[in-house]
């Protein structure tokens, strides 16, 4: 089966075998917008977006970005900022946001009064590179599950994007916030493939995903 093929296929399956889905209960093929989900088709073989799931943050003429929300990595947030008190008894994951700038952190946060420093992505979810932002989140009782801290980004030139789309590689679907917050990242992508019998989904490619260990959050 062709890429196009099976992006079609994914986009009537979408639309016809999930309507009990509530995060596709409104049309779950949209166009590619801010705020938008990317779901790399099972054919996409860059190690980078093996199985991935992007939510694109910004949206423009100039481009694209977007944050990968289902590769959790072993790596924890107060290793890498030790000193920030707020995180002390948090057990919060490092993401791999995508294989630009792996030493920038973002942060996802879900508020109805986000920090200052925040940009809108959709609805209640907002993104920022700053670590008052964060601290601030982590001071509210609860609020662990309303953040997500991505290493690196994913990025596309002008036209780029648009290009995969139209190749077949990614189907772009309206986001929900349940879904970018799931406490089980590592599912979100198998759960839209898994019953997908026409689709063939191959072992992943042998190269590992990026190493970000040593990762050096941007300062705000």
């Amino acid at each position: 089966m062709t890429k196009l093929a099976t992006a079609f296929v994914l986009c009537v399956w979408m639309i016809v075998g999930l309507q009990d889905r509530a995060w596709l209960q409104e049309s779950p093929v949209a166009p590619l917008k801010q705020g938008a989900l990317l779901f790399a088709i099972p054919e996409l073989r860059d190690p980078n977006f093996f199985q991935t799931v992007v939510l694109l943050i910004n949206y423009e003429r100039g481009g694209a970005m977007g944050l990968i929300i289902n590769k959790p990595s072993k790596i924890s947030l107060d290793e890498i900022l030790p000193d920030l008190e707020e995180i002390q008894g948090q057990s919060l994951p490092v993401f791999f946001g995508g294989p630009v700038s792996r030493n920038r952190m973002t942060v996802l946060l879900r508020a109805d009064k986000p920090p200052k420093e925040a940009l809108k992505v959709f609805k209640d979810v907002y993104y920022t590179g700053s670590k008052e932002a964060l601290a601030e989140m982590l001071k509210k009782r609860g609020s662990h599950n309303e953040v997500r801290v991505y290493a690196g980004y994913a990025g596309w030139a002008p036209g780029q994007l648009e290009h995969e789309v139209s190749r077949g590689d990614w189907v772009v679907s309206h986001a929900d916030a349940d879904m970018i917050f799931s406490e089980d990242p590592d599912k979100i992508w198998p759960q839209i493939f898994k019953i997908q019998e026409q689709i063939e989904i191959r072992n992943p490619p042998s190269q590992p995903l990026p190493n970000i260990e040593h990762i050096h959050p941007s300062q705000s």
